[in-house]
């Protein structure tokens, strides 16, 4: 992940920002939802509204109030924004290239279920830990 930031930061944009703007390019024309958009990012609904408005300034992404519930915000990327996007998911192809190129893919998808495992059973005692205090 630290090698991913550190090619994304090249972009000259903050991660968060960054993050924002390859989501919502890989939501595609129907957008995906601000509530959703500050949980994949990491952040509080609070910094979200921040980062938007920074992404809005910047013509990259704008928030439109869903056609099903207008209580609702959906943020969608615009022209410069998938351009953007389009970059910053290159550079990260090559990282990747650079990094994995040379091994199997079984070796690669045996590593990613094991460290998926850690992940769901760190998270369940962390959980469990909220709930016994």
């Amino acid at each position: 992940m630290q090698a991913v930031m550190t090619v994304l930061a090249e972009f000259g944009l903050p991660s968060s920002l960054t993050a924002a703007v390859i989501l919502a390019s890989r939501s595609g024309d129907a957008g995906i939802r601000q509530n959703v958009l500050a949980e994949e990012v990491g952040v509080n609904p609070g910094a979200m509204v921040r980062i938007l408005d920074q992404a809005e300034a910047a013509g990259l992404l704008e928030r439109r109030a869903s056609a099903e519930d207008r209580r609702v915000n959906t943020v969608h990327i615009l022209p410069k924004g998938q351009c953007l996007a389009e970059k910053m998911e290159a550079a990260v192809a090559d990282l990747r290239e650079a990094l994995l190129g040379d091994l199997p893919v079984e070796d690669i998808e045996t590593a990613t279920r094991v460290l998926r495992l850690f992940e769901g059973r760190i998270g369940a005692f962390l959980q469990a830990e909220r709930v016994n205090r």
